[in-house]
């Protein structure tokens, strides 16, 4: 099932979204946020010392994300209410993305690193998923 023009033009699809976690489609507020978000996540890995305060930044992107799918995102009612934030689902798939993409550059070819592919690719099925029952008006997002 394709979700509908108005879910389909607000939230990126999950290729879009894989591409803008390496910044290579950044077109819309959302893909911008993810982006961000990928990057908080490469530089937590580098640089586990200010962990803390690259958290507190991440938790503002993703409140970012969550108060622009209130304000913009038309969701239907009745439909079954996601338990997460697309903020929050957001984040942990740039967090895989930038844990797959590591372990391709220091760890490629090990079980290791096609596991973490593996997740990613959960991820993105799970997002993609996601977006599709958001337009059939099967799944709403808390806000």
């Amino acid at each position: 099932m394709i979700a509908p023009d108005h879910v389909r033009s607000a939230l990126p699809t999950n290729d879009e979204l894989l591409t803008a976690l390496r910044g290579h489609y950044l077109h819309g507020p959302l893909c911008v946020q993810a982006f961000g978000l990928a990057e908080l996540h490469r530089l937590r890995r580098v640089d586990p010392d200010r962990a803390g305060k690259i958290d507190d930044f991440r938790g503002e992107l993703v409140g970012e994300i969550d108060g622009w799918i209130a304000r913009h995102l038309a969701q239907s009612a009745g439909a079954r209410l996601h338990p997460e934030t697309l903020g929050t689902v957001i984040d942990r798939v740039a967090a895989a993305a930038d844990h797959a993409f590591a372990l391709l550059a220091i760890d490629p070819g090990t079980p290791r690193m096609h596991a973490a592919w593996a997740r990613l690719a959960e991820l993105e099925i799970a997002y993609g998923e996601l977006v599709t029952a958001i337009g059939a008006g099967l799944r709403r997002l808390p806000v």
